[in-house]
């Protein structure tokens, strides 16, 4: 049986510039992501507190302290980067989609996204996951629309409307903290 796919993603996108505040707060003040609280996130409803800070400490825990490190002093790209690194380690469905889907295209010289690739992506995935297959049609829309945000965000894509699939350029920095790590350099097309 696959491993369980979580879309819980849907509850905040990718967020750059919070996982960068956050992370300047664990490197400043020495604490693990699991010791951040909901006022971190500075948001005024306690529900949404909760619920994005948990989105976030679990993305902040894929990270090891020195991408941790990067996220909070890189370069505007290298953050990007790696917040779309830490959403794709904690989201296994979004991985899949860029993996399957995104580099594929690359390959064969496609360089746009279309609708079609994501439902045929989808449906191909929720015959494996009933997960996916379970959800109503709404929260399958957002879950589409919250993973095109993402990679527009991530620097994957131009933007959510054209979709045109753009290849990271990686700093020497980034490219040496992750030359081991063959699924990130995939993640990031490269």
């Amino acid at each position: 049986m696959p491993k369980r796919y979580r879309f819980s993603f849907t509850a905040a996108s990718l967020q750059v510039p919070l996982m960068i505040e956050l992370a300047m707060k664990i490197i400043e003040q020495e604490i693990t992501p699991d010791q951040l609280m909901p006022e971190d996130i500075g948001k005024e409803r306690s529900k949404t507190n909760k619920r994005g800070l948990t989105e976030m400490k679990i993305r902040l825990n894929t990270l090891l302290r020195e991408e941790i490190e990067l996220l909070a002093y890189g370069d505007a790209n290298e953050q990007r980067y790696i917040s779309l690194i830490a959403f794709a380690r904690s989201y296994l469905f979004f991985r899949d989609f860029v993996i399957e889907v995104i580099a594929e295209k690359i390959v064969v010289f496609d360089f746009y996204l279309t609708d079609m690739d994501y439902n045929a992506f989808f449906n191909r995935k929720a015959l494996d996951h009933p997960e996916a297959d379970d959800l109503t049609d709404s929260t399958k829309a957002k879950i589409k629309r919250v993973c095109f945000k993402v990679l527009e965000q991530g620097g994957l894509i131009n933007n959510i409307k054209e979709r045109k699939i753009i290849i990271p350029i990686l700093s020497q920095r980034l490219s040496s903290l992750l030359e081991n790590k063959r699924q990130d350099l995939e993640l990031l097309l490269n």
